[in-house]
């Protein structure tokens, strides 16, 4: 699948319907799904991290603990979710909108700007998501995330 349409048809509508988007959200959620699967991988390898961004179980759970506290969010998520309630981590692997608002909630609740340029996501990705104690790196976002350069500020 090519960036542009994951852009244009997923990330950039489902970060709109949040409320929670602009040019630097889109580019670390596309850098994340990039770093992470490749946007190749529904399942992670070896591991129990489900969908394109490879969220843990265990993360997803944290995340609903605080939609339980977020009512207003919830509400922008409803038309993202298919059936009723908050789903079960098994819609990471399908539902692409679902996954990317999920992702994108993710670092929301984490402090600081996103920041605008690719090595300052790819430091801010390695701290908030795959952390200090993950095999990811930053060297190996920069390389992943290459593709995104040409929209971004530098």
């Amino acid at each position: 699948m090519f960036i542009s349409d994951l852009r244009t048809l997923v990330v950039r509508p489902t970060l709109d319907a949040l409320g929670m988007g602009g040019a630097a959200a889109e580019n670390l959620i596309l850098g994340t799904g990039l770093v992470e699967s490749g946007f190749r991988h529904l399942a992670q390898m070896g591991g129990p991290a489900l969908g394109v961004y490879q969220c843990e179980p265990a993360t997803y759970d944290d995340i609903l603990r605080y939609l339980d506290r977020r009512p207003d969010i919830v509400a922008r998520l409803r038309p993202l979710i298919a059936g009723e309630g908050l789903p079960a981590a098994s819609q990471l692997v399908w539902n692409l909108k679902f996954a990317t608002a999920i992702c994108r909630i993710h670092y929301w609740r984490k402090p600081g700007a996103i920041p605008t340029d690719l090595a300052g996501q790819a430091a801010y990705w390695k701290r908030h998501y795959n952390t200090a104690l993950g095999r990811g790196t930053v060297a190996r976002y920069l390389e992943c995330a290459r593709p995104l350069t040409e929209g971004m500020t530098q």
